[in-house]
């Protein structure tokens, strides 16, 4: 018996998700028009081409190969040693078993490694079922004998699956679909089987719905990682920025620790995660601020009224800004472009502005708290020291949000005026540090904030 050979797909996320895959082995790719199906199937033979391998490309289609080879070339991905032999879409649907015939030839004379037939759907169209059957019992036996990773495509929708004798023949299916929600629309892939699982991998992992974006630059999944990081070290303190809050806390915030901010409009809410911000930036920190007023310029404007030089940072890219619009983004698109900028830059603060916002993007309470938790243990395992706003409409302490964040993180502070003009700030919360529960002044100045220190005795 020939060993099998394990291979990857090469494409980013992907390989994460399934891991390796057993050659020779047969793989369906469906999905309806315009997923991305050929997209995924051109990088995974680029792939293999640039590492040596035989790759064959078969497409159904009434394009010239001239025009396949102009529209694949502005794939940045693709590498030209794929070998690309088209196959008349018409004359394969009224004549399948030359196209057999056609297809054993090339196959034979190449000695592929890979090979991707795209789409296989219309092979045996005019067949009456029994006929359909046969000849792709045929075709599953000519499979057999290429020895190969093959890649077979179908236009079908889900529910298709099932009843298609093509499903029943190969090792493992992948379905790609397209689904709206509103103003957004988002591409999911879903592995439905998968024969001879790699198994380092969690079933419960493989088995569910990613989110995945198509550009030039490829195909990739969205929020894939499945990593664990383990702290190698106890957290250490860092200073919130604020002088006077820092003594509060005995030496400031835990480094890995997430920070809620609370209050009414104009307590300083958003001035104090720029000033926390500005302290990170000082010390030579990568930082990354969420928001979602989308316009950089005014955040810019706003830092600089406190004498907080933002764009100098942002220039050199010790700062990085994530301006986002709630009504046309996916959750999951928004975690991974957060998770990406902490990972490019090793940031170690982070300052989130509005987390209601994340309100539009998830409706459903229970998927709004699990996005928000999951998020803060990635933070906290990249040991990311994190501030989030929240507005509240009154100055209770107990009152709580939709998705219940109080719960959620590591220490709260509320920010209240008082009826006289004063203000006053509450550290209602500070897990593993013992602090002073009782109201203490503070003032907002052109220098950000600063607890008045006749309150600090």
């Amino acid at each position: 018996m020939d060993e099998l050979k394990e291979l990857v797909f090469g494409i980013r996320g992907v390989d994460e998700i399934i891991g390796t895959l057993k050659s020779p082995s047969t793989i369906l790719l469906a999905g309806t028009t315009g997923v991305g199906k050929t997209s995924f199937c051109l990088q995974m033979l680029s792939h293999a081409a640039k590492n040596g391998e035989k790759t064959l490309y078969i497409p159904f289609t009434t394009e010239s190969p001239e025009k396949l080879k102009m529209y694949f070339s502005r794939m940045n991905f693709f590498d030209s040693r794929i070998r690309i032999h088209p196959i008349n879409r018409s004359i394969s649907e009224k004549d399948p078993l030359s196209t057999l015939i056609d297809i054993g030839n090339v196959v034979g004379s190449s000695k592929p490694d890979r090979i991707v037939l795209d789409p296989v759907t219309p092979l045996g169209f005019g067949f009456i079922e029994p006929e359909k059957r046969r000849f792709f019992y045929t075709l599953d036996s000519m499979i057999q004998e290429w020895k190969a990773l093959v890649v077979l495509t179908g236009e079908m929708l889900k529910e298709e699956l099932h009843d298609s004798v093509v499903s029943h023949l190969v090792d493992g299916i992948i379905y790609l679909s397209r689904e709206d929600n509103g103003l957004r629309a988002g591409n999911f892939l879903e592995v439905l089987k998968l024969r001879g699982m790699d198994p380092q991998k969690n079933t419960e992992n493989i088995y569910r719905k990613y989110r995945y974006r198509m550009s030039t630059e490829g195909f990739s999944m969205i929020s894939y990682s499945q990593e664990k990081e383990l702290m190698t070290s106890l957290p250490e303190k860092v200073s919130s920025g604020i002088p006077g809050l820092d003594r509060l806390l005995k030496g400031g915030l835990f480094s890995n620790s997430s920070t809620l901010v609370t209050g009414k409009p104009g307590t300083g809410k958003t001035t104090f995660g720029m000033q926390f911000i500005s302290k990170g930036l000082d010390q030579k920190e990568p930082c990354v601020i969420v928001n979602f007023e989308g316009l950089c310029n005014s955040l810019v404007s706003e830092a600089k009224r406190h004498g907080w030089e933002m764009e100098k940072y942002i220039d050199n890219g010790l700062l990085k800004v994530i301006s986002a619009d709630p009504d046309s983004m996916w959750p999951e698109e928004h975690e991974t472009l957060i998770k990406e900028h902490i990972m490019e830059t090793n940031a170690r603060r982070l300052f989130f502005d509005g987390i209601f916002n994340l309100e539009m993007m998830l409706p459903d309470q229970l998927q709004l708290r699990g996005h928000l938790y999951s998020l803060l243990q990635y933070l906290k395992t990249r040991n990311v020291t994190s501030v989030f706003t929240i507005p509240k409409s009154s100055s209770s302490i107990t009152e709580n949000t939709r998705m219940n964040a109080e719960f959620l993180m590591d220490n709260i502070i509320i920010l209240r005026n008082s009826e006289g003009g004063r203000r006053y700030m509450c550290v209602s919360k500070s897990k593993g540090i013992q602090h002073r529960p009782n109201p203490i002044e503070y003032v907002i100045t052109e220098k950000g904030i600063k607890l008045r220190s006749d309150t600090l005795a």
